[in-house]
């Protein structure tokens, strides 16, 4: 606790005390070294902050076209799980009258025409997955991916929206 004197402006005197003699203000010399494109550059403030939102757009957006590149394959592979669940017994047949797995593949991807991610997909789900509570699931995972989907596109389609992905993200 500091008490003052009455009379004059000690406010001003005890500030500047307080400066001098602690760690109130302090100033230190620093360089602001940057790579820019692959060369070290000593940089203003300015240009410090415009080089790291540039680079913060591009992080975003490499994010977000990695995620929608997932979100994809996923969505290919539930259609494929679709068509399946929704010709179950022609499926089913078809599988069961196949000598190998070979032909089972070539099978689904001719008759019901799969891609072959979509019809290795059928052949590696299990016998648990065709009840109708798994059924459902995969519905309501193939709507969360194509409003995920749509989403993503949104984000890369304008260039204020990454922008607000950025903000938020460094606002937190």
């Amino acid at each position: 606790m500091i008490e003052l004197k009455r009379g004059g402006d000690p406010h001003e005197v005890v500030l500047n005390q307080l400066f001098k003699h602690t760690q109130m203000q302090a100033s230190f010399g620093f360089n602001m070294v940057a790579l820019v494109d692959g060369v070290p550059r000593t940089l203003s403030l300015k240009e410090l902050i415009h080089h790291y939102v540039g680079h913060q757009r591009e992080v975003v957006t490499r994010r977000t076209q990695y995620e929608l590149r997932r979100a994809e394959a996923r969505a290919h592979i539930l259609e494929g799980l679709l068509i399946a669940l929704d010709n179950l017994d022609a499926v089913i047949q078809l599988i069961r009258s196949s000598a190998d797995t070979d032909t089972a593949r070539a099978a689904l991807i001719d008759k019901f025409e799969l891609s072959e991610e979509q019809a290795q997909a059928i052949l590696d789900m299990r016998l648990s997955r065709l009840t109708a509570l798994e059924s459902d699931k995969v519905h309501s995972e193939h709507a969360e991916l194509i409003e995920r989907i749509a989403a993503l596109r949104a984000i890369l389609g304008e260039p204020a929206r990454i922008d607000g992905v950025v903000v938020e993200e460094l606002a937190t």
